[in-house]
């Protein structure tokens, strides 16, 4: 059987949660796994890291795609102006800020032209290793709803910068390779097709399938109507989201035969790096990705918390590269599977639990991570965060700690008091990586967020 052309790993934009040596481990493992490519986050942590990259994945013969938020990185080579951004029903920005979540409107001429200048700009900048480049849509789902933009489709409200991109890489550097994603609220094919017929790729990412189920499986809803809605198009909800991905990865395939890869999220990032147990699932996939043309698959990975995940991995690495893999299903998979079990066992007792994780680390991570989130009292939060960073070496603790910590404005059930303008700032960004990225290079982003995180704690009040 042929090895898939693409198959790598997409760190996201966890790069500033490591050491530099977690970073050169993640990456020499790569050369081990036979992993051919790695989708690198220029928006968080190419600045602080791009000589380490560079030089470690030369060494492993190991292909990057630099990846950025387009809206994000562009617009920064302009004196640019809110008034460029997404607009809520009633005319306002969503965003006041460039940041991970900024979406420009198709209908601002100046943005337009200022987004152009920014793509040739930044595609000059980049240093001559760099060889092949992604755009990204910003994150969220903040589409325009200005009089003009509402009327649109989401996809079609971004296309207009796609097409900038892709006729202004043909422009100024032809000699790279280029692409974009598929991503939420963005699955339809556009109406016109030129961009997509001139790149090598197209990322298309399954965010929020069903892991218990392969895709096209349709006796799932994925959670309920809302979330589901997250995904879809439209507010027409008649299919399962497996089912759903299934059908726009045929018409993207289809459409564009030899193009497209898959962005997995085998990692669950929001669901802080607990395991799966999905090898069965993620195999089947792979099959039916062979059917289709798909070119290969970048996992969502990164090196705190892999430990967790280094035998998926090592499995799913071998047969992306052709190999015969004789798994069958474990009683663990099966028991997921017949009982649609999600990422942190909600509703599920202690005793079973006990019977199918055994090793104590995990048992117990499984553990904290259910109660904390079936009871977010401040008692569960503190026991939490306190085990993570007990584990830090072999967690990720400063997404999962960020996340207990914001979760309690949220949810309500406890808040802080006296805090400093930092540790406000730390807790209302959108997303942790842009407060990261505006750390100092001189400091460490996570030592700095650890001090902060259990600072805020200590300030906790219950309710």
């Amino acid at each position: 059987m042929e090895s898939f052309a693409i198959r790598g790993f997409n760190p996201c934009e966890s790069l500033l949660r490591h050491t530099p040596e977690q970073l050169r481990r993640f990456i020499r493992r790569m050369k081990t796994l036979k992993m051919n490519t790695i989708i690198i986050h220029y928006d968080y942590g190419w600045k602080r890291y791009k000589d380490l990259i560079l030089e470690e994945c030369s060494e492993a013969n190991i292909n990057i795609i630099l990846m950025t938020f387009g809206p994000r990185t562009f617009f920064r080579y302009s004196n640019w102006k809110k008034e460029w951004f997404a607009k809520d029903l009633t005319g306002r920005p969503y965003c006041s800020n460039l940041e991970c979540e900024t979406y420009p409107c198709r209908f601002e001429k100046e943005a337009l032209e200022a987004y152009a200048y920014g793509v040739k700009e930044w595609l000059k900048s980049l240093p001559p290793q760099i060889k092949h480049v992604h755009m990204r849509a910003a994150d969220g789902l903040m589409f325009c709803q200005c009089e003009k933009c509402r009327k649109l489709t989401d996809h079609e409200k971004w296309q207009p910068f796609v097409d900038i991109f892709a006729e202004t890489v043909t422009n100024t550097r032809p000699d790279l390779v280029f692409e974009t994603d598929i991503y939420v609220k963005r699955y339809h094919i556009p109406e016109n097709h030129t961009a997509f017929r001139n790149m090598k790729n197209i990322m298309y990412d399954t965010f929020f399938r069903n892991p218990n189920f392969p895709l096209g499986f349709n006796g799932y809803q994925c959670g309920d109507l809302t979330h589901a809605k997250t995904v879809y198009d439209s507010d027409s909800v008649s299919t399962t989201v497996n089912e759903y991905h299934l059908a726009r990865l045929k018409e993207w395939t289809g459409t564009f035969p030899g193009k497209v890869y898959i962005h997995e999220n085998a990692m669950t990032q929001g669901f802080h790096g607990i395991l799966m147990h999905n090898t069965s699932m993620i195999l089947k996939d792979l099959e039916t990705y062979r059917r289709l043309g798909v070119q290969g698959v970048c996992f969502e990975a990164y090196e705190p918390g892999y430990v967790n995940f280094e035998s998926f991995f090592e499995n799913v690495a071998s047969a992306l590269n052709g190999g015969e893999i004789d798994w069958q299903e474990t009683p663990l998979e099966k028991f997921r599977r017949e009982n649609d079990i999600n990422i942190a066992w909600s509703g599920v007792e202690d005793d079973v639990i006990d019977k199918y994780i055994t090793d104590p680390m995990k048992n117990l991570h499984i553990k904290y991570f259910r109660n904390y989130l079936n009871t977010p009292t401040l008692k569960n939060a503190k026991a939490y965060m306190k085990f993570v960073f007990e584990h830090e070496a072999i967690l990720d603790p400063v997404y999962i700690s960020h996340g207990i910590l914001t979760s309690g404005l949220c949810n309500k059930a406890y808040y802080y008091r006296d805090l400093t303008a930092e540790e406000q700032d730390y807790l209302t960004r959108r997303k942790l990586w842009d407060f990261m990225e505006d750390i100092p290079v001189e400091q460490e982003p996570i030592a700095v967020c650890k001090r902060i995180a259990l600072g805020i704690m200590e300030k906790a009040v219950e309710n």
